[in-house]
This record gives C-alpha cells, structure tokens and sequence, in this order.
C-alpha cells in the first residue's frame, strides 16, 4: 500500500510541474521563463523538477507531449464509431476550431506551447516529438482510408495534404488568438471543408470512368515518367508502365511507337507549355530583370517535379537519341528565348556587345545539368541551401553578360 501511495504521489508531483510549465512556457516563451517559478507555481523545491527533467527545454518539450497526448484521447473519442473517410475527416477538422472556441484558455497554451517547440530544432530529436507524431498520423491515416477505399483521390499526396490542412488550421488559431481577427472559429468550418474536399475528392474525370484519347495518352505519360524514375529507361518494361497506367499493354502502342518514342514524349508538351508561359516574362521590359526571371522559371519548374527531373537529366539529357528526335526541337525553341533576351539587353547597351550567344547558353544549360544533377544524385541538399545556390546562379551568369557590374548590385541589393 505504501509503494502504491509513493508511485501516485510521484506520478501527480511530476503532473503539477507539467501544468505549471505549460502555463509558464505559454506565458513566457522558453527563454523568459525559469525553473524557480515553475517550481513555484507547482508547489514544488527547484531540486524536484530536475529529478524529472534534465533541464527546461527538457521539460519545455515533455510539457508540450503531456497537452498533445490529452487531445488526442478526447480526439479518439469525437471519433469513435465513424466508419467513413469523410466524416472522420470533417470531425478531426472540427474538433480543432471546437476546442479553439469552447476551451480558448488551454488551447492557446497548446498553440504556444506548438510553436515554441516547433521553432527549436532539438525538439525533432526528442521523445517528446513522438507525440506529435501520433497525433499528425491521425490525419494521415484518415487520408490515406480515403485513397484505399477509393473515395479521395488516388493521387493525393498524403503528406502534402495534411500538412495544407494543418497549416490552415494553425492560421484559423493565429486570427483568433495573435491577430484577433476572429473571436471563434467554428463558423469557419463549412468553408474550411469545402476547400479541403475540393482537394481531395475524387472529379467527375476519375480513374474508374471511361477515357478519351487525351486522357488515356496523358495517364500513360504520367505513368512512363514514374516508372522511369523509380526504374531507370533500361530497367523499364512497357508491361510495368501499363499496369501503372491501368492500360492494356497494347493501348501504349497506339500513341507512342516504342519505348523510346514514350520517353522523349515526356518533355515536348512541357518545353511547349513553358515557352507558352513566357509572356509575363516578356511583360518585363529591363532585360537584365528578364533574364533573371527566365533562369529562376527553368529551376523552379523542374525542381517542382522530382521526377520529371530524374528521368530529364539522367535518361533523356544525357541521352544521345535525344538531339536528333522531335522533342529537341522544341527544347531548342524553349531556350532560344535567351538569345532573344540577351538581344534586347545588347539593343539597350545593358549587355556586352560581344556575347557568343550559344556558348552563354552553354554555360547556363550546363550548370543547371551539373547543379541539378548533383541535387537529384546525392538528395542530400535542403531545399534552402538549393534555392541559395540558385540564386547565386543566377548572379554569376548575369555577371557574364552585363556591362556595369554595380547595376547587378543594384538588383541584389536594393536597400
């Protein structure tokens, strides 16, 4: 009986300094709050807190663990006895504006409590990590019930999508207790959910309904460019990327006469769509700023498709059927865009005179091949860090063509 006494007694010690600290770090923040007035307002000497917690980020973390782990039980049960993806997915979204407004006190703490952990970096290493972990899961799981049960999507990305969710959520909490835009929040629910549904609900055009040309050609482009990233061109059979496509092997050969043809299809409609995209480019009339955007669109634009840059740099550019097959063509024409921009630059007296327009083009092409290449070999680069290196990119290769160098600066540089 005495032992039993000591562990629940231990056990509601180690409780009340949670509490303390979760009103604490919520008032304070991690760096303006202490362990003597945590201790104090736990009832408790400084010496105990430290035979629980290591220090106060320690305890910072585990504070934020213990609120998590209270929702998440009172979210199990909001849904319990919901069978269908939808409706689990509508009560998860619910219940975060209902507890923002029927219990605003602690759900603030648990909003600063959030976003202090958030912004520390130790606390992704942390056991008390976990616990977020669990709880974004829930989402996760709910989402992915819906694509196997063939009611969302079934090319949502899942993670991308709880996170669009997530973020929305976090806004509706910052416009009720940061900005005060809003004093509650569930009003905001059918609104929410009809932008969340939109997202991931299956259109009318759906995998399961009848194909027209266009779509069956579409889904077997889709279809190639996965399969070739995951596989590599030579370890890609046609029997694969049909069953990816959910295509009779034989529907492919209707549209693409080989496996090659269905490689180097991949690139022409997106080389056109590009040089299509070009005239808000072409809205801008200082040339130097042109040339900047075009070299940061041509990033962008491949490095929003990991795979399409995959099987562009590794199975098609360094591919020697490629230069002599229609889809160079309009590679070509996509990338004559910068001679026609470096005219314009020389017209104005902004570019050097003397630019050998195909060995500048040389050099642009090949260092986003060698940058890009090295970004989709290793995957080790941050997306921060490839966007540094972009946009020094960008600098050294307007710094080869212009005349005044301090007009660069100008532009990099405009406080």
């Amino acid at each position: 009986m005495g032992a039993r006494k000591k562990i629940l007694t231990t056990n509601g010690r180690r409780k009340d300094i949670l509490v303390a600290a979760q009103e604490i770090f919520s008032q304070k923040g991690l760096s303006d709050s202490s362990i003597s007035e945590i201790a104090k307002k736990a009832g408790v000497v400084d010496s105990i807190i430290y035979h629980y917690f290591k220090n106060k980020e320690d305890l910072l973390f585990y504070a934020l663990a213990d609120k998590l782990e209270s929702v998440e039980k009172e979210l199990a049960l909001h849904l319990e006895g919901i069978l269908d993806p939808v409706s689990k997915l509508g009560k998860m979204i619910w219940y975060h504006l209902y507890i923002n407004d029927l219990s605003p006190f602690q759900t603030r703490i648990l909003k600063d409590l959030l976003f202090e952990c958030r912004s520390n970096k130790n606390f992704y290493s942390h056991e008390g990590y976990q616990a977020l972990r669990r709880y974004i899961k829930v989402m996760s799981d709910i989402l992915q019930q819906g694509v196997n049960e063939n009611v969302f999507r079934p090319d949502i990305n899942v993670v991308l999508v709880r996170n669009l969710i997530f973020g929305l959520l976090d806004e509706e909490s910052l416009n009720r207790f940061a900005s005060e835009e809003i004093m509650t929040t569930l009003p905001d629910f059918n609104g929410i959910m009809e932008l969340v549904l939109a997202i991931v609900s299956k259109e009318s055009g759906s995998a399961d309904e009848p194909l027209t040309d266009e779509n069956k050609q579409a889904r077997i482009l889709k279809a190639a460019l996965q399969v070739f990233a995951d596989k590599g061109y030579n370890a890609a059979t046609m029997s694969e990327i049909a069953a990816v496509a959910n295509v009779a092997e034989g529907t492919i050969y209707t549209y693409f006469e080989n496996k090659n043809d269905l490689l180097f299809s991949i690139p022409k409609k997106r080389f056109r769509w590009l040089r299509d995209s070009m005239g808000e480019i072409f809205d801008i009339r200082d040339p130097l700023r042109k040339l900047r955007r075009f070299i940061r669109l041509l990033f962008t634009t491949f490095m929003g498709d990991r795979d399409f840059l995959r099987v562009f740099l590794l199975d098609i550019k360094l591919n020697k059927k490629f230069y002599i097959s229609a889809a160079y063509e309009d590679y070509v024409n996509f990338v004559s865009i910068l001679e026609t921009i470096l005219e314009e630059g020389q017209a104005q007296k902004i570019f050097k005179e003397k630019i050998n327009k195909r060995l500048f083009r040389n050099l642009f092409l090949g260092g986003f091949t060698h940058l890009a290449t090295r970004w989709v070999i290793l995957e080790k680069t941050k997306p921060i860090n490839m966007m540094q290196d972009i946009e020094e990119l960008v600098s050294l290769l307007c710094r080869s063509v212009i005349i005044d160098a301090a007009a660069l600066e100008d532009i990099e540089n405009p406080i």
